[in-house]
């Protein structure tokens, strides 16, 4: 896909165009256009990059909660196996373990989690291996259908700070851009 062709605005934009993508890869600039179009989205510089940007916080803001949870379930592993070795276990052996042992701390689903396994690992790997996640299919949920549920394996203490942390994401961008969460 030629850049040149796809941003609308290409011309009046060229130097910011060539250093984003020189830093960050044609391929991201090429996914986020494609997810644009889709939506019926124009596709001008100024969209292309409020897109990228609200990817990005998207990522940032999920990979911290995923981060947390791995931590969690981890900690429920080692209370109820009483080992402490687990430092290495990978995220979807934890999560798995975490179901299995059945612990449901502070509103935890564990209905949620089994039912959507493997969507949320697709997300969670997704988020870890710094994918776009706009573009992207988690099994067969979008965006915000996994936000919606990922929110629900988190404790409910976490909740709260979840939304509003991924509504955050659209700060200061353009009015469009917004994860239907709550």
């Amino acid at each position: 896909m030629l850049l040149e062709k796809e941003i609308i605005d290409y011309k009046a934009n060229r130097k910011d165009i060539e250093h984003w993508v020189y830093l960050k890869g044609k391929y991201r600039y090429n996914s986020i256009i494609r997810f644009l179009k889709e939506d019926n989205i124009d596709c001008t510089w100024k969209n292309v990059t409020n897109y990228i940007k609200y990817d990005k916080r998207l990522l940032i803001t999920s990979f911290k909660y995923i981060v947390f949870l791995e931590e969690m379930y981890k900690a429920a592993i080692t209370r109820k196996e009483h080992k402490s070795t687990i430092i290495n276990m990978g995220f979807r052996r934890a999560y798995e373990k975490y179901i299995d042992i059945g612990e449901v701390y502070d509103g935890v689903d564990l209905v949620v989690m089994k039912k959507y396994k493997e969507h949320i690992i697709s997300f969670r790997n997704a988020v870890v291996h710094n994918k776009i996640l706009l573009d992207r299919r988690f099994r067969n949920l979008n965006i915000d259908e996994v936000i919606k549920v990922f929110k629900w394996i988190l404790p409910e203490s976490y909740r709260k700070g979840f939304v509003s942390d991924i509504q955050n994401c659209s700060s200061g961008l353009t009015a469009t851009l917004q994860c239907n969460v709550k």
